[in-house]
């Protein structure tokens, strides 16, 4: 009975000594890593990993369950199952496997069950170093001793943002090229699914560098050793503007060995562009040159290695000489305000000697199908306006101001301001440039000139207001004559009216006058003839004396006129008294009708 508890001693003890410390358990999120530490084979040389049972790291796990390793040869130990959350890739690198190529940087992609399977992927070819392929999330029982997984953020491309992509390892870029070239696969195009088969852009013959496909916005799975991305700001051609692009895609054009020409004599602003190369205006978007079309106002995914925007100002471009120093543009050439460009107010010298700042605004625009043709020939607007714009605004002026005096300088600003559009759009029609407008906003002249020229209008003024004042007064006199007129003007009526009344009396009487002349005349004229035969008679029978006696009575008795006065005076004692009466009376009543009264008898 004692030895039987001997017996059972000893094997608990061998078995608390070699069996219990063999064994152990695996858990369900656990994987069990291996370590052989003899009764193998010797690895061989530059292998790390144990593929066939050599001594050493093990290629295989254990999965969930229970185990039992003598402990003597085995050493084991357990790790967390590779966990990728959602939003991350594991980037992998091994420890074991084939040495990279010369030019590889990245081991290419073997069939290992997603580096879960290290035996399979030892004995399929797989390389040491980084991994081509990647490890999307999940849950992963992989033999981290084996393959070191580094999580990292999947790639996130952004609303109104773009994803430029360099890939670092694949074929060497071509000399000549900044972007690789299209791959050289049957359907010439990559399969990669926006990188994110790294191994397909590998198999299609994928070159390293900057690669023409962007990313567009959205979540992407992309090895991040493979592919380094970087996020721009989506393309914006802004309204009011063009985007002409020069491509950076294709080989270097050749470089031209023909020796420059010689100048004319009579040389036309309408020149070559400045390089050989810049002459170039292509269609084919995937040849290096400047686009023939531009890009219209709108958002794009530009990829800006592949293709450099310059933007030109279609609408009207304002320059502005009046501001303090030149406005800038941002990095997009966007105007950081809202006129383009400002420059010092113009500085002129007169025919006479003064100093003017003349203050000048011009409106330019450039066409949108001559917008490449100012890119290929000046680089930009900037250099467009100080080139050409702004020097020949400024010497149109400088000439206009050394012809004339400074007060018919500053007098002659619309003239000044259509010579210098007329001027300006003859020569920038030649570089494909409308000129739209210009204005003299203002001319600063000195004030001791513009007093004198104040002073001399001042005079001028009075001169106008004292003749207006002269003027007014000789006015004032029309008018008191006037009102004194139109005073007088009813006693003026009365008398006109008196007049045109005695005038038509006048006329009445003359009138009557005539009539009763003609009454008289017709009457005596029918009368006379029979008193000159009567009168005939009586002096024949009565004598001339008696005659006239006679008809002297008959008169005074028609006029009943007394024949013998109350008093009777005679001078003498004959008969020539009475002869005196009767001469005395006939010459009375002859004077009585001449005047046309009646005789009246004389009273004493």
């Amino acid at each position: 009975m004692q030895i039987v508890f001997i017996v059972i001693a000893i094997v608990v003890l061998l078995f608390l000594i070699f069996i219990l410390p063999g064994i152990f358990v695996i858990g369900a999120n656990e994987v069990g890593i291996l370590t052989k530490k003899m009764t193998g084979n010797k690895l061989p040389q530059g292998t790390v990993v144990a593929r066939k049972g050599e001594n050493g790291l093990q290629a295989g796990v254990l999965m969930p369950g229970i185990y039992w390793k003598f402990w003597v040869f085995w050493k084991w130990e357990k790790a967390k199952i590779t966990v990728i959350p959602p939003g991350k890739i594991g980037i992998v690198e091994s420890i074991d496997g084939q040495p990279l190529p010369a030019h590889r940087i990245l081991g290419d992609a073997v069939e290992c069950s997603s580096f879960q399977d290290a035996q399979k992927f030892l004995e399929n070819g797989g390389y040491r170093g980084g991994q081509v392929d990647t490890i999307r999330p999940g849950s992963y029982r992989i033999n981290t001793r084996v393959f070191k997984i580094n999580v990292a953020d999947a790639t996130m491309i952004d609303k109104n943002q773009v994803g430029l992509v360099v890939a670092e390892d694949g074929k060497v870029l071509p000399n000549g090229y900044v972007i690789a070239p299209e791959p050289e696969d049957e359907n010439n195009k990559y399969n990669h699914q926006h990188y994110q088969n790294g191994q397909e852009f590998i198999n299609a013959g994928g070159y390293r560098g900057p690669q023409l496909e962007t990313l567009q916005p959205g979540q992407y799975y992309i090895n991040i050793a493979l592919f380094r991305v970087t996020l721009a700001p989506i393309a914006e051609v802004a309204p009011g503007y063009v985007a002409v692009i020069r491509s950076n895609v294709g080989a270097e054009l050749e470089k031209s060995t023909v020796k420059p020409s010689l100048a004319e004599e009579q040389a036309s602003l309408k020149g070559p562009v400045h390089e050989e190369v810049e002459k170039l205006l292509i269609t084919n978007k995937y040849t290096r040159g400047i686009w023939r079309e531009p890009v219209a106002p709108g958002k794009y995914n530009l990829n800006t290695i592949a293709y450099t925007p310059y933007m030109v100002p279609t609408s009207a471009v304002t320059i502005d000489w009046a501001g303090e120093g030149k406005i800038g543009t941002d990095v997009k050439g966007v105007p950081s305000e809202g006129v383009l460009y400002k420059f010092n107010p113009l500085r002129v010298t007169s025919m006479d000697g003064f100093q003017l700042d003349v203050n000048v605004r011009m409106v330019i625009r450039v066409k949108p199908e001559n917008a490449a043709f100012i890119i290929a020939r000046f680089g930009s607007v900037d250099n467009l306006i100080d080139q050409i714009v702004h020097p020949l605004i400024d010497s149109s002026f400088r000439n206009k101001a050394g012809e004339k005096k400074a007060i018919d300088f500053f007098q002659s600003r619309t003239i000044l301001q259509l010579e210098a559009l007329a001027h300006a759009r003859s020569v920038f029609e030649e570089y494909n440039v409308e000129a739209q407008n210009l204005l003299v906003a203002y001319i600063n002249i000195p004030e001791s000139l513009l007093e004198t020229q104040t002073q001399k209008e001042i005079a001028l003024q009075q001169q106008t207001q004292f003749a207006e004042q002269a003027r007014a007064q000789e006015k004032n006199i029309d008018v008191q004559e006037k009102a004194a007129r139109a005073a007088k003007q009813k006693d003026v009526i009365n008398a006109k009216l008196e007049i045109d009344i005695k005038t038509d009396l006048a006329t009445a009487r003359m009138r009557e006058a005539e009539g009763e002349a003609t009454y008289l005349q017709k009457t005596n004229a029918a009368t006379g003839i029979g008193l000159a035969e009567g009168y005939e008679r009586q002096r024949q029978a009565l004598g001339a004396e008696g005659t006239t006696l006679v008809n002297v009575i008959k008169a005074l008795a028609e006029k009943n006129i007394p024949i013998v006065p109350t008093t009777l005076v005679s001078g003498s004692g004959d008969g020539g008294g009475f002869g005196n009466l009767i001469g005395a009376l006939t010459a009375k009543y002859a004077r009585e009708l001449a005047e046309d009264k009646p005789a009246t008898p004389e009273k004493k």
